[in-house]
């Protein structure tokens, strides 16, 4: 990672089996997270679902529960950079990405 920077993986979130998904608390790794719950992907046993795909850093892996969007903002006023993610779809093919940045309200 470059200078500032920090590699998140939710690893260190939770040590569970679970495939429920826990919410990842606000404050990791200074920043908010809205409807970002953390999932033990290795153990998600569903066939013919992307949360195992979903795995780059075995085990845990994050989704936007239930399908609605997720927020992640800077517990600072200042900004942040995503210089890299994973991303893939969970039970749909064909499905959309959609990112917004946004400082002070304006995109």
């Amino acid at each position: 990672c470059p200078a500032q920077s920090s590699l998140i993986t939710f690893d260190d979130i939770i040590t569970t089996t679970s495939i429920s998904g826990i919410p990842v608390p606000s404050g990791y790794n200074r920043l908010n997270w809205q409807n970002v719950l953390v999932v033990n992907g290795v153990n998600y046993f569903t066939p013919n679902t992307g949360y195992t795909t979903g795995v780059v850093s075995p085990p845990y892996l994050v989704f936007n529960g239930y399908g609605n969007p997720m927020t992640i903002t800077n517990m600072a006023t200042s900004t942040f950079t995503i210089n890299s993610f994973y991303s893939c779809a969970a039970w749909h093919d064909n499905t959309v990405l959609t990112m917004i940045g946004t400082r002070s309200g304006t995109v």
